[in-house]
């Protein structure tokens, strides 16, 4: 089914979130050459819950501060405006859903843990990348973020009938979305492909996340959509601590549109294994 078909049934079953204020906010001083450290750290303070985990994840294992930040004005100094900017969209996404709690019918801390990975080698791969991919290290980790917000918004507004297609999935040896799909007449791409477009978000953002369980379609359409169907097969085979699988994942074909080399390849591989330990939600 497509989008514009899907969207009706989605907005009959679930309310797309709003941007969170707080996002919105710091998306407007980061783009301001007037603004400095001290007023973009003072935004993020206004908002307790984002200010709190903004500071747990500056503070964690994966940037390996030499000294503690104890202040959101001190994280945008040691982080950088951008790094900040892309931090404080995860810590606000997740304290939005703060409501929700892992189950055993679902691990809510595994897809953060999951979508965060995403993210990050998504960056990765930009930084590498030889071409023109049309988006920076910072943006793609936004979106490799986002990538599974459609899962969280399902499991709030229908959770039996999401987690029966998830229970299908397993059982069948199915793909999830395919689950999904069947079950409730959309998927969670398409969910979180609507959030973006609810969000402003560019096209590329909205393809990208719409697009992510069908690399052949990515690898068509643009080298964002691309990227993040590509790294999210990457992060999967990671999860399921096959190296060799995940290094695979990303062939010759998907490499030139990348601008990477099999060695870049490798170098993500190695950096997601290292990095999935040292993830904190």
């Amino acid at each position: 089914m497509s989008l514009n078909l899907a969207k009706q049934l989605i907005q009959d079953n679930i309310t797309l979130p709003t941007l969170p204020r707080v996002v919105a906010k710091i998306n407007a001083l980061v783009d301001d050459p007037e603004v400095g450290v001290r007023e973009i750290g003072s935004a993020v303070a206004e908002d307790a819950p984002t200010a709190a985990r903004v500071l747990k994840i500056a503070n964690s294992a994966y940037f390996g501060l030499r000294e503690r930040v104890l202040t959101t004005e001190h994280a945008t100094a040691v982080l950088g405006v951008r790094m900040l900017r892309t931090v404080a969209m995860q810590a606000s996404v997740i304290s939005q859903f703060e409501h929700l709690e892992s189950s055993s019918d679902f691990d809510i801390e595994a897809l953060w843990k999951h979508a965060i990975l995403t993210g990050q080698v998504s960056s990765a791969i930009v930084k590498r990348s030889r071409t023109k991919l049309g988006l920076s290290p910072d943006e793609a980790q936004v979106i490799g973020l986002l990538h599974d917000i459609g899962k969280i918004l399902m499991l709030e507004a229908m959770p039996e009938a999401f987690l029966a297609a998830l229970h299908a999935a397993h059982v069948g040896a199915e793909p999830e979305h395919v689950c999904e799909e069947r079950g409730m007449g959309f998927h969670h791409a398409q969910v979180g492909a609507l959030v973006a477009v609810h969000w402003g978000l560019p096209r590329q953002v909205c393809d990208a996340i719409e697009y992510h369980h069908d690399v052949e379609q990515a690898l068509e359409r643009a080298p964002a959509p691309a990227l993040i169907a590509l790294s999210n097969l990457l992060v999967h085979e990671v999860e399921r601590q096959d190296q060799v699988a995940a290094a695979a994942a990303i062939d010759e074909s998907a490499r030139v549109v990348l601008g990477i080399g099999s060695d870049d390849v490798a170098q993500v591989v190695e950096f997601a294994a290292r990095t999935l330990s040292l993830i904190e939600v």
